[in-house]
């Protein structure tokens, strides 16, 4: 979310079990000896369900007749300020679950080409999808409860039985902040009054331990737990990870665990990493990653949040996390029926329906060999190559920077389409297309080669407008200080270039396949007032553009900046961007340098 993380769950009082005693890095260290083996199926997925779904679905972002515009509609309790025993009052008799609710998720979910789905058995209001036991849970002088699924039903294990019919793995997301538990840790929020008393953070330790076990005991096999959230001064053990951990490994041996027990949506505890509603744009080394989006803008649902996705973007993100080595958890919100909104429901099924046709390049795939296409993207299965085109070639030309020798070639879904293969005066593979994509969505090419391929050096190559975007992932950085900086989390990350505290640093970008000519370059900058005057240059060879940094107001404020001309060779070349002068703290911040032929 993008105040805190994606929705979260609660919990409760316990008659406090023994914790177990051995510590967080012995339970990590005994989760990863095992990590491969049990991470095997998650790896061929690529992609799941989320739903988000509970008390809040009856607000859909609304208040006493006041719409909240905020996108994370689950979090109603906090934007309208509401006290707890009021939003129970009002929401629980609202909640209803149509029966035959989950079968239709399910249904879904497989029509779309999902092969897992995680549904929030408790978000940070507190209340529980699944019929809990503990006493808090079952009765209490706030909310009566939190139990909330209708009489003689556990919405939890409909959801599980449902998805389990249909060959999709569930598993449970569950929040470990609290909003209404009296002995839940008091963070930065809720907005609604508080009463300020003393709280037994171990009683509320005990209460999610016996959550936890009641998920991983009754629902049958889960596919995985998806915690939610830590800040620097609850994560790790505030919250008793080493006792969780070793509960999951002990009741579910084969079950996963996301990294959200600790801070930071990409550490490296747990079995996998969580951005939010942002793909890392070079995925995360080292470490399988999942992202979580949203197929409008808000997780739970939203009668005012109309802007839904439609099936090509939906596509191309999933293309786009494919192609970096991650994973696609994509969320729906339903409403207090259970009832999936008709705009959603139109976008799964389009993505359905080219996944049955394209999945192959989805499905048990790896990250492309490519540190970027200017035209798409790719993905890779041993010696064959699957490659996404965004950008379909104006002149039906596809340059691909690799050399081998093609075996077979297709257009995935357009079997009689004619392709043909060649290498170019450069060594580069040459494609020749049809003259229109064959899918509105994107149109994959599959590439098979004879022996393992060749992948040329990354070089910036320039779009079909004939731009050069160099960005910060794409430079080489020399010297001290300097490096890639990222701000935000959660939706609103950034990237810059930024610690550039000395003049012997600097950055440079290889580039390839531009035409000889003069480049416009336009540089998307910031620096502090006090800061400002840095004499920099951007040169290429030979040809130089000398400016001056200008001041923006702050270091994370930026502003498109015209640098002046710059005379660009033909073909393979390199970029570089240095500091003369640096009167202040630093030399500047740089987003992003666009050259553009003149």
């Amino acid at each position: 979310m993008k105040l805190l993380a994606t929705c979260l769950v609660t919990l409760g009082l316990s008659s406090a079990p023994a914790f177990a005693q051995t510590s967080a890095a012995d339970e990590l260290a005994a989760w990863s000896q095992t990590r491969d083996v049990r991470m095997a199926w998650w790896r061929e997925a690529r992609l799941g369900m989320f739903v988000h779904f509970g008390l809040y679905s009856g607000a859909g972002g609304t208040w006493d007749g006041k719409v909240y515009p905020q996108h994370y509609a689950e979090w109603i309790q906090h934007w309208a300020a509401v006290p707890c025993a009021e939003y129970a009052q009002k929401m629980k008799p609202l909640f209803r679950p149509e029966p035959g609710f989950a079968e239709a998720w399910a249904k879904l979910a497989a029509e779309a080409g999902m092969r897992y789905a995680v549904m929030t058995s408790k978000h940070h209001d507190g209340f529980t999808l699944f019929n809990s036991n503990e006493p808090y849970s079952r009765t209490n002088p706030i909310t009566q409860g939190t139990n909330v699924s209708p009489e003689g039903r556990d919405v939890a294990r409909e959801f599980a039985d449902a998805m389990r019919a249909q060959g999709i793995r569930p598993g449970f997301y569950y929040s470990l902040l609290d909003w209404q538990h009296p002995d839940a840790y008091e963070m930065a929020l809720p907005g609604y009054p508080k009463d300020g008393h003393a709280r037994d953070h171990a009683k509320y330790k005990a209460y999610v331990r016996a959550h936890v076990s009641e998920l991983l005991t009754g629902y049958g096999p889960l596919s995985t737990l998806w915690f939610d959230y830590s800040d620097e001064a609850r994560q790790g053990e505030a919250w008793g990870a080493s006792d969780l951990l070793a509960l999951l490994r002990t009741k579910q041996p084969q079950i996963l665990v996301n990294n959200r027990l600790y801070l930071g949506l990409e550490n490296r505890n747990g079995d996998y990493g969580t951005p939010e509603k942002y793909v890392p744009p070079t995925g995360i080394l080292g470490m399988d990653w999942e992202v979580n989006h949203t197929l409008n803008e808000s997780y739970g649902f939203s009668a005012h949040d109309v802007g839904w996705k439609d099936t090509r973007t939906v596509v191309r993100l999933l293309a786009d996390i494919a192609s970096k080595g991650g994973n696609l958890l994509l969320n729906i919100g339903p409403d207090a029926q259970g009832r999936v909104p008709q705009a959603a429901q139109a976008t799964l099924r389009g993505l359905g329906s080219w996944m049955k046709v394209h999945g192959e390049a989805i499905y048990g795939t790896t990250a492309s060999p490519f540190a970027k296409l200017p035209w798409g993207r790719a993905t890779r299965r041993g010696n064959t190559l699957y490659l996404f085109v965004f950008d379909w070639p104006a002149d039906g030309r596809l340059s691909v920077p690799m050399s081998g020798n093609v075996r077979a070639l297709a257009l995935l879904g357009a079997q009689d389409a004619q392709l043909a293969a060649s290498t170019d005066a450069e060594g580069t593979l040459a494609l020749r297309l049809p003259s229109a994509p064959t899918n509105d969505s994107c149109s994959v090419l599959r590439v098979e080669f004879e022996s393992e391929p060749e992948v040329q050096p990354f070089a910036v190559r320039p779009s079909a407008a004939g731009e050069l975007t160099l960005l910060p992932h794409d430079a080489t950085l020399h010297g001290p200080s300097i490096r890639v900086e990222q701000v935000g989390a959660v939706e609103d990350v950034r990237y810059n270039i930024g610690y550039w505290l000395d003049t012997s640093a600097f950055a440079s970008w290889p580039v390839a396949g531009q035409a000889a000519g003069r480049y416009r370059a336009t540089a998307e900058l910031a620096c502090t007032d006090a800061a400002a005057g840095a004499k920099c240059v951007l040169e290429c060879g030979d040809a130089r553009v000398e400016f001056t940094v200008p001041a923006t107001g702050a270091w994370q404020q930026y502003r498109a900046v015209d640098l002046g001309t710059l005379v660009l060779p033909a073909g393979k070349a390199e970029v570089a961007l240095r500091a003369q002068t640096k009167p202040g703290e630093a030399v500047l911040n740089l987003r992003s340098l666009v050259l553009s032929p003149r």
